[in-house]
């Protein structure tokens, strides 16, 4: 059982880190558009009050770009990042915005469950991994 919430960027940063950043600073788990005007943070909390999914969106050009999703390792294939995912694009919906992500390639499979679509071809993000622009618009 988990609910889905808007919050903070504060409260998703130890959720980011573990699951995006193993091994490097915390701090490459803030996003300096965080406290952006347009920004706006999705957490999924379990029962005991634990973020075990996260996303947030940042207003760019007329869209809004998905950054730092995760779900705890345990709690992946159960609906959290599903959850999160609608969240997110409701906001999208209600805000009249297109989204638009740089996905992880191993998370392609996921994204186009929920009707997003590949856009170019893939690229590689330091330290990270390869990646791929997804887009979705409703």
């Amino acid at each position: 059982m988990f609910t889905i919430k808007e919050t903070t960027a504060d409260v998703l940063i130890a959720l980011r880190w573990q699951v995006l950043r193993p091994g490097r600073p915390e701090s490459t788990a803030r996003f300096a558009e965080d406290e952006a005007e347009g920004s706006a943070h999705f957490a999924a909390i379990d029962a005991s009050g634990c973020v075990i999914g996260c996303a947030t969106v940042i207003e760019k050009e007329g869209r809004l770009q998905l950054r730092g999703m995760a779900t705890a390792p345990e709690w992946q294939g159960k609906g959290v990042g599903r959850a999160v995912l609608e969240a997110v694009q409701v906001h999208a919906n209600q805000r009249g915005l297109p989204l638009w992500c740089n996905a992880r390639v191993s998370a392609m499979g996921f994204y186009e469950k929920s009707g997003w679509q590949t856009e170019g071809a893939i690229f590689d993000v330091p330290t990270v991994g390869p990646h791929v622009t997804m887009t979705w618009s409703g």
